[in-house]
């Protein structure tokens, strides 16, 4: 058996006044405490026997671990113990096992099983999680990871010159013969960790992976940590469900809103965490860079790191705000990148809402586009809003893409010749979702289906071409004082109109009424049918039925991606995606016009094993 202990008693001081209202423990990323992030995170590795010290604010701690039923025994300190004094009070919980200790104050996803799988079979009495993280590093070690020391204030330049050092993690393992060690009474555990290497134990470094690590001790190292989890989640808000008000803030970057907030005045709102319980009423035009409790604010300038990247994406391009724009850095100089130039100035030149080109270096890979803030159309919609106000938008939205389909646009003339949306395309959309989803993902074997993505393919393949952004949803468009640009058209390519359509009000990403959908889709067929009438569809009927195919083909290959992305780049949050895709692919299947026995099977089976996806 493998036990955990979660070290969570001390006084948080350099986080006054947050942790005079909340315990470090229970601070909330983005809906979900710390104490929440580690015990899953430790259960995941399949670890139920976890233990945590207590002391400033526990019987808060204590409470919410009873009312969420989280099965965690709680050790007391009458004084506080420190680090190592905790382990000696909660030593008979230990002893007998292997155990790993979590600062509570450490937010990561880091691979804590591979370092446990690795201090088993070397026979390690300790393993100290590491990692590269100036200013941090002060662990010596040496080339075979033997922990040898830790520089301090004290040390000479001669002691440290040619030392290898690295950063504690904050993350150790521990066996159970070091339990010997402890001493009674409070202590450091980094004084266990001398008197081991005294004793001629065997303590050894682990360089760490992960995809996130911050340490939150401090106002702006939580805040980084928050601001993270909003970008590793493609959005740039957050808000409770309990909260009230959110529609009163004009957000211009990032905003989190945290459980049972009253929001009472409008204001502009820039990079805000605003905590739970917060009654904020604000007399202030605007209100940037700072966290918001109960009775205080306090400043967190100078959060956003030199380079901070913007947003993570399904995409290998990384974005960053600079002096004069948003800078997009590609991995090398594609057709792709090519296009994004010349698309970019046509579409400019035809009136369609998109970012400007200010420069382009083709030696440094990168594009700098106009600065039109951080909200997405995702983001904006994370707020309640009102029914006609989510039309509204839309319709906007709706305006711009019948421009981009049915404006003469030739793009060959600029150089570029892009491909076609045809038979061959959409048989490799369905593929991918039969490889990366159905198989991969859920581990279902084919059932023949190939003929029902050749009735979809075939259908499709006769529709009118148009030229399509083709990832329209809600990711890619950005508003800015409520107007609608479209960005990350790269990928454009002529198809039929319908499929833009699909993407745009059948986005697995967000939720909107059936309401809004049908009115969508008949503001468009108006606008198109009455601007565009020689190009436009005679038969409206025809095109309603090419939108549900559509619809189907999008699905698939959302499903796809999602699967593709999550598995084989490691990006979870794309899971999260997949219980909607799937359901809209159903309503897709239930309103085809011709029967889909085979999808529908399968379908059925990927809901049976829908609970576990998030496993893998």
């Amino acid at each position: 058996m493998i036990k955990a202990f979660i070290l969570a008693a001390g006084f948080s001081k350099r986080l006054r006044p947050i942790t005079e209202h909340i315990p470090k423990a229970l601070l909330p990323i983005a809906g979900e405490t710390l104490l929440d992030h580690i015990y899953k995170s430790l259960k995941k590795m399949g670890i139920v026997d976890i233990g945590i010290n207590l002391h400033y604010k526990g019987h808060e701690i204590e409470d919410y671990i009873r009312k969420n039923e989280l099965p965690i025994k709680t050790f007391w300190e009458t004084e506080i113990l420190d680090t190592g004094g905790a382990l000696y009070n909660a030593r008979k919980f230990l002893e007998k096992h292997f155990f790993i200790v979590h600062n509570c104050d450490i937010y990561t996803d880091l691979n804590i099983k591979e370092a446990l799988d690795w201090h088993i079979k070397e026979s390690n009495d300790i393993t100290l999680l590491i990692h590269d993280h100036l200013p941090d590093n002060k662990l010596i070690v040496d080339d075979d990871n033997n922990f040898l020391g830790i520089i301090t204030k004290r040390s000479t330049n001669k002691e440290i010159l040619f030392k290898k050092t690295l950063a504690y993690t904050g993350v150790a393992i521990y066996s159970p013969r070091i339990i010997e060690l402890l001493q009674e009474g409070p202590s450091s555990i980094i004084e266990l960790w001398f008197k081991a290497l005294n004793s001629r134990r065997k303590i050894k470094a682990f360089r760490v992976k992960y995809n996130f690590w911050h340490d939150i001790g401090t106002p702006i190292g939580y805040a980084r940590a928050v601001f993270d989890k909003l970008k590793r989640n493609s959005t740039s808000i957050y808000v409770h469900p309990s909260s009230r008000g959110c529609e009163k803030i004009l957000p211009e970057g990032y905003l989190v809103i945290e459980k049972n907030v009253t929001l009472e005045k409008n204001f502009r709102g820039k990079n805000l965490i605003i905590l739970p319980e917060a009654e904020f009423s604000c007399e202030r035009e605007k209100v940037e860079d700072s966290i918001i409790g109960r009775n205080f604010i306090i400043s967190i300038n100078g959060w956003q790191k030199e380079k901070e990247i913007l947003f993570q994406s399904g995409s290998n391009r990384t974005y960053w705000r600079c002096s004069n724009g948003v800078v997009c850095q590609w991995e090398e100089v594609t057709k792709e990148f090519e296009k994004s130039v010349i698309l970019g100035k046509i579409f400019k030149n035809k009136g369609i809402k998109v970012p400007e080109i200010i420069k382009v270096d083709r030696k440094k890979n990168t594009i700098i586009f106009e600065d039109l803030g951080d909200l997405t159309l995702f983001s904006w919609l994370q707020c309640r809003r009102e029914e006609n106000e989510i039309l509204d938008i839309y319709k906007k939205i709706i305006e711009q893409i019948a421009r981009l389909h049915w404006e003469e646009i030739d793009t060959s003339r600029f150089g570029i010749n892009l491909p076609l949306f045809d038979y061959k395309y959409f048989r490799w959309e369905s593929e991918y979702f039969l490889k990366e989803c159905v198989n991969a993902l859920f581990g279902i074997e084919n059932e023949n289906i190939e003929e029902e993505f050749h009735l979809i393919a075939n259908e499709l393949q006769e529709a009118k071409k148009v030229l399509l952004h083709r990832d329209l949803q809600s990711q890619n468009i950005i508003l800015k004082g409520n107007i609608p640009y479209l960005i990350d058209y790269q990928s454009a390519r002529w198809g039929p109109p319908s499929y833009d359509l699909a993407s745009l009000l059948w986005d697995p990403y967000v939720n909107l009424s059936d309401t809004i959908r049908q009115k969508a889709v008949n503001y468009y067929i108006e606008i198109c049918s009455n601007r565009y009438p020689k190009s436009f569809y005679s038969e409206f009927k025809t095109f309603k039925k090419e939108l549900i195919l559509c619809r189907l083909q999008r699905h698939m290959q959302a499903l796809g991606a999602y699967g593709f992305l999550s598995l084989k780049k490691g990006k979870k949050i794309f899971l999260t995606y997949i219980p909607s895709a799937i359901s809209l692919l159903g309503e897709d299947i239930k309103e085809c016009p011709f029967p889909l026995p085979k999808l529908k099977s399968t379908l059925e089976k990927i809901k049976e094993k829908l609970p576990y996806a998030q496993l893998f």
